[in-house]
C-alpha cells in the first residue's frame, strides 16, 4: 500500500504486519513478533480518525478502545487502564488536556500521547510540560502512532 492522504485527521500508511503473520516475502515480520501487544485508548471526537487508528494499531497486534470525548476518556482509563492513551486536544465538553490532568492526577504514570492540529509555536513544549509524554502532530502518518507506541509501551506488558 503506498502514502496516501486519508479523510481525516491522520495520513494512511502502510502498517506493520501482525506478529507472525508472513511478511510481503513470505517469512515471518519479526519487528513485529518481538514487541507486545498493548492495549490503548484512542481518544478522538472525529470517527474517521478513530476507525483509522483502530485498524492500524489493530494490525499492529494491538488491543484498541476508543472514547468520543474527554469524559468519556477519563472513565476509560481510570476504568480500564490502558497501556497508552492517545489523546485528541479538541473535544465536545472536557477537552483533551484537561482529561489527561484528570487521569495523571488518578494515576501519574499513566503514558498519554496528545495527538493536536494545532501547530502554533511553543505548543509541543505547553503539551510536554502539562503531563504529555508525546505529542504526534495532526495529520499524522499512522506509522508514526505505531513507533510512538512500540518507543513508550512496546515492552511494559
Amino acid at each position: 500500500m503506498h502514502d496516501e492522504e486519508a479523510p481525516g485527521p491522520v495520513t494512511q500508511a502502510s502498517a506493520p504486519q501482525a506478529p507472525g503473520r508472513p511478511g510481503p516475502e513470505g517469512a515471518p515480520d519479526v519487528s513485529a513478533a518481538a514487541t507486545k501487544a498493548v492495549t490503548v485508548l484512542v481518544a478522538d471526537d472525529n470517527e474517521v480518525a478513530q476507525r483509522l487508528c483502530r485498524r492500524v494499531l489493530q494490525k499492529a497486534g494491538h488491543r484498541v478502545l476508543t472514547a468520543s470525548d474527554g469524559q468519556e476518556a477519563v472513565n476509560i482509563a481510570l476504568s480500564d487502564a490502558p497501556d497508552m492513551i492517545l489523546m485528541d486536544v479538541a473535544m465536545p465538553g472536557m477537552d483533551g488536556l484537561e482529561a489527561m490532568r484528570q487521569i495523571k492526577e488518578q494515576k501519574p504514570s499513566m503514558v498519554v500521547v496528545i495527538a493536536s492540529a494545532h501547530s502554533m509555536a511553543g505548543d509541543r513544549e505547553r503539551f510536554l510540560a502539562a503531563g504529555a509524554n508525546d505529542v504526534l502532530s495532526k495529520p499524522f502518518r499512522l506509522n508514526d502512532l505505531t513507533s510512538v507506541v512500540d518507543k513508550l509501551v512496546g515492552g511494559t506488558r
